[in-house]
């Protein structure tokens, strides 16, 4: 039994081809090994076991789209922009978006068009391929963010060294470095000396060769120092490369850099691909259960950084990676194979008019326990010393308990208060049963009142604006893109009681919070994970949209200045008819 998939492409067959066989038949090409092979009716989809991928440009998750009374979110609107790269569309996120580049992610997947565009930059392609990354390979093991003093004096000790040696090679009449080593143990390892010194400078310098292809740089660098011109594009370019942004050169990012940058495209195209797979699907078998994600055409398209929570053994009876095999099978359908390939599909794509722009393509069959009404929970692993906090998600299928997912999370931390002066506070996550009844997409964060006014504001120019990105919605939020609510169920005399902790799942504007565990007690989860999470409990459970959830909050933060804060949405409410049990499991604090 296989899938079929209809994707969205541009490629319509022409009239009268042999399956389209209804005047008002909308005829979609069906695509196998990159070449058209008949058409079907867009009306039979479903009769003839289709699903609809949308690959145009006006693309958004689930979430996000519109309801059938044609309301829906309003970041749909900016996410657009976003995912567009027309910034300047964007408010206050374009702004943001411009400096931080690339926002896979925070959730938010570039469209095919930028897709396009980057792998017809054949001038930005040249210049990478004529840099030599012989430097990378010698470069020590983590290069990190330093003075400019501290640099120089890096710099000048390297060159206090090669001049001494070639005046003593000069002076034995010498012909190179080599033969000076072998003069003795002396200068044999002062060489050695100097290769370590000049081998850093060496790989910063090619690393900068890149940044400067892609246009990475706020300010000029100081040529071959690692000062923070140089960290804050390298933290871009890793977000572009699927990399939780540390700033830090480390053999996980110059291999990405390795690659070249026309690989890197098409892993990015691929990643692409794979979002509009599993928003048709309903797919969320990701290998992060099990033994973790596979290749597609033989790639690994994100880092183990990105989805391992460390410390966790494959789960037992955990689903396989259904989402990379699923990934590969349209990518094949499509003839996409390398950089020329896919650039070529998306040519076709641009060239495309209307909005009928549909293939259809065989995919594998989805699980027998597939179905609009799953029955689900959710797992939250708080962790340990040596174990990460892990979100996990489960189907129960014929009594069995199947792990569909796992992704580290954040389970609380010590956390700068104010209350009679600034303090450190443990913030818990507490522990026990929860329900997921209510998620909010383009949510807003309401800061308590413990919340440091310094905490709310950043330099922009040199002066203190609002941090007004941190409130939401934005996919800068202190929630991220969506939010799921922690509910605590109560049982009474009267009933069932429903009370809320302030405990969310959710995404978020600060990645670094992902890589080191911390929060303010709430499970945050890069962004692309909520999205998807979000988008599969949509499609596999009952759900009523309720739209904006009105509020109203207002207060003044002063820090540099006097800010006043208006909010009145808490963002776009969607309620699960029957709730998703959640437990947070015991276990050994985190401080």
């Amino acid at each position: 039994m296989r899938l079929v998939l209809a994707i969205v492409l541009g490629l319509l067959p022409a009239a009268g081809d042999d399956d389209a066989h209804a005047d008002d038949c909308e005829a979609i090409a069906v695509w196998r090994d990159g070449k058209r092979d008949g058409s079907v009716c867009r009306a039979d989809a479903a009769a003839r076991g289709l699903a609809v991928l949308d690959l145009r440009d006006d693309w958004v998750p689930s979430i996000l789209a519109a309801a059938p009374d044609g309301t829906g979110p309003e970041y749909r609107t900016t996410y657009l922009a976003l995912a567009q790269e027309r910034f300047a569309d964007a408010g206050v996120d374009g702004a943001l978006a411009a400096r931080d580049r690339y926002l896979e992610l925070f959730g938010i997947v570039p469209s095919l068009g930028v897709m396009r565009a980057r792998l017809g930059d054949d001038a930005r392609h040249r210049c990478h391929e004529a840099i030599d990354d012989a430097a990378l390979a010698a470069a020590p093991g983590r290069i990190a963010e330093e003075l400019p003093q501290i640099a120089a004096a890096r710099l000048a000790r390297a060159r206090t060294l090669r001049a001494a040696l070639e005046h003593d090679r000069a002076r034995r009449k010498l012909p190179d470095l080599a033969a000076l080593a072998a003069a003795g143990a002396y200068y044999r390892r002062a060489l050695e000396l100097l290769a370590i010194l000049e081998a850093h400078p060496a790989a910063v310098r090619t690393v900068q060769g890149h940044l400067a292809c892609d246009g990475l740089f706020d300010a000029p660098p100081l040529e071959a120092a690692y000062t923070w011109q140089t960290s804050l594009a390298v933290q871009r370019f890793q977000r572009g490369a699927l990399i939780l942004p540390t700033g830090i050169l480390d053999a996980e990012t110059r291999e990405a850099i390795a690659l070249g940058s026309r690989e890197r495209d098409v892993r990015t195209a691929l990643r692409v691909l794979r979002e509009r797979v599993v928003a048709a699907t309903g797919l969320l078998e990701d290998g992060t259960a099990s033994a973790g994600p596979g290749t597609v055409l033989g790639r690994a398209l994100e880092p183990a950084g990105t989805w391992r929570a460390r410390g966790h053994a494959p789960l037992a009876d955990a689903a396989p990676d259904l989402v990379s095999a699923t990934t590969e099978a349209a990518a094949r359908a499509l003839g996409w194979r390398d950089a020329a390939s896919v650039r070529a599909s998306l040519d076709r794509l641009a060239a495309a008019e209307g909005t009928s722009r549909v293939v259809a393509v065989a995919l594998p069959a989805l699980p027998a326990y597939h179905g609009p009404a799953m029955q689900l929970s959710v797992d939250i692993d708080r962790g340990g010393a040596s174990r990460r906090p892990a979100l996990i998600v489960y189907t129960v299928s014929s009594d069995r308990r199947i792990p569909l997912a796992r992704w580290p999370t954040t389970v609380g931390g010590w956390q700068l208060e104010q209350s009679n002066g600034l303090a450190m506070r443990w913030k818990e996550s507490p522990a026990g049963p929860r329900i997921w009844r209510d998620l909010y997409v383009g949510p807003s964060w309401l800061p308590p009142s413990t919340t440091p006014d310094r905490e709310l504001v950043r330099t922009d120019g040199g002066r203190y604006v609002l941090a007004r990105e941190l409130l939401g919605p934005s996919y800068r939020a202190a929630f991220g893109l969506v939010a799921f609510v922690h509910l605590v169920e109560e049982h009474t005399r009267g009933g069932v009681v429903t009370w809320d902790q302030g405990i969310r799942t959710h995404g978020t504007g600060n990645l670094a919070s992902i890589a080191n565990g911390a929060s303010h007690g709430c499970h945050r989860l890069l962004g692309l994970h909520v999205v998807r999470l979000a988008g599969f409990v949509i499609a596999h459970r009952e759900h009523v949209q309720h739209g904006d959830t009105r509020t109203y909050y207002r207060s003044v933060v002063r820090h540099g200045g006097s800010f006043p804060v208006a909010i009145d949405s808490l963002g776009y409410r969607i309620e699960l008819v029957s709730p998703i049990p959640v437990e947070v499991l015991h276990g050994p604090a985190q401080r």
